[in-house]
């Protein structure tokens, strides 16, 4: 009599190494809040381009994460998408955090972008496989909101 060769399906699913459409979620991420300090000063062959009698000083430059984007298309093309949802909090104090949320749910080949204060540098991650991107800015009494935090999940 011969023995039956099924096998169950979740040790079927296993098998795979979990390819089915059950593919592990990304990782979530924060932009970084801060890149490390830079030191530019022109070099010597760019300087001589501006004319004689100038010299170049290397100012430290902190840069801190000053926006957050997320993108339809690649970097570099005008295709930033508009948050799905706003909210705001006021904390009694005079305070307030704002949040701002994007929906993913569909977006292939998007990219979040995260920018920094006097640089042009800006660091970019493809939210394929991410669900929702928020980003919270704060300010306390009689100040202007300071982006706090951007995040992917």
């Amino acid at each position: 009599m011969p023995t039956s060769r099924l096998i169950p399906w979740w040790l079927a699913l296993a098998s795979l190494g979990g390819h089915a459409s059950l593919q592990a979620a990304p990782e979530p991420f924060s932009c970084p809040l801060q890149m490390p300090l830079t030191e530019q000063a022109l070099p010597a062959q760019s300087l001589a381009e501006v004319g004689s009698g100038w010299t170049s000083h290397a100012a430290r430059t902190q840069h801190v994460l000053t926006n957050f984007a997320v993108n339809s298309g690649p970097p570099g093309t005008p295709n930033g998408e508009i948050y799905d949802k706003q909210e705001e909090r006021k904390d009694g104090k005079g305070g307030a955090t704002r949040t701002l949320s994007w929906n993913l749910q569909g977006m292939t080949g998007g990219v979040a972008i995260c920018s920094y204060f006097r640089t042009r540098v800006e660091l970019v991650r493809s939210l394929d496989g991410y669900s929702r991107c928020q980003v919270v800015y704060k300010r306390s009494h009689n100040t202007d909101f300071e982006l706090s935090s951007a995040s992917c999940q």
